[in-house]
C-alpha cells in the first residue's frame, strides 16, 4: 500500500492535517467553526488530489490490487477525526491529563496574588499571566480564584481557564469573556469582542 496510491507522502500530509485539527481542538473553548472551515478546505484539496491519483492509477493499472480498504485509508482517517471532533474528545483528554497541574498552578496563583507567574507549561497547556479572577461589579480580586491564560499554536491568548471556588464568573453584555462550566470549580473562557 505504501508504494501504491494514495501513497505514503499523501497519507503523511493527510495525517498531519488531521493531527493539527485535533491539537487545535484540544484548547479551551476551541474555535469549532474555524476548525471545521480549515478541515473542509484542506480536506477538499486533499480529497481532490486523492481522487485524481486513484483515477490515474486505475487508468495506468497501478491502483491497489485486492483490497479496496487500502485505497480508502484517507477516508477512514477523516471519519475518525470528524467523530473525535464532534465528541470534543481532544479537549477533554488534554484537560483531564492537565487538571492536577492546573489546580496546583491555580492554588499557587491564589496564595501569592502579588507575584507575577511566568509563562510555563502547566500540564499540557502553555499558561501565561496567571492571576486572581477580578469581580466585574466591584473590580476587586476574589480570594480562592485564578484566571489562567492559555496560549495556542499561533500565540493567541484570548482563551483559558478560570478556577473559582466562590460564585460564578461574570459575563458582560458589551464584549467580554464567555464561560463554559467544566465541572467542580473550573470554567473555560474565551474573549468574544462581538458580544
Amino acid at each position: 500500500m505504501i508504494n501504491k496510491p494514495p501513497g505514503l507522502p499523501f497519507l503523511t500530509v493527510f495525517s498531519v492535517a488531521g493531527i493539527f485539527l485535533l491539537i487545535w481542538a484540544s484548547y479551551p473553548s476551541w474555535y469549532a467553526v474555524e476548525t471545521f472551515k480549515f478541515g473542509i478546505s484542506i480536506g477538499f484539496v486533499l480529497f481532490l488530489y486523492w481522487t485524481i491519483r486513484i483515477t490515474w492509477a486505475d487508468y495506468k493499472a497501478g491502483a491497489p490490487v485486492g483490497s479496496l480498504h487500502s485505497a480508502l485509508v484517507p477516508w477512514y482517517i477523516a471519519i475518525v477525526v470528524v467523530i473525535v471532533l464532534v465528541a470534543d474528545a481532544p479537549f477533554w483528554v488534554r484537560y483531564t491529563i492537565s487538571e492536577p497541574s492546573l489546580k496546583a498552578y491555580a492554588a499557587a496563583v491564589d496564595e501569592n496574588p502579588g507575584r507575577k507567574e511566568p509563562c510555563q507549561w502547566v500540564g499540557l497547556y502553555y499558561v501565561c499571566d496567571g492571576r486572581r479572577y477580578d469581580d466585574l461589579s466591584t473590580g476587586k480580586e476574589i480570594s480562592g480564584s485564578a484566571r489562567l491564560v492559555v496560549r495556542d499554536l499561533f500565540g493567541q491568548d484570548d482563551r483559558g481557564f478560570v478556577w473559582l471556588t466562590v460564585g460564578e464568573p461574570d459575563e458582560t453584555a458589551d464584549g467580554g469573556d464567555r464561560y463554559t462550566h467544566l465541572g467542580g470549580y473550573w470554567c473555560s473562557y474565551w474573549y468574544d469582542s462581538s458580544w
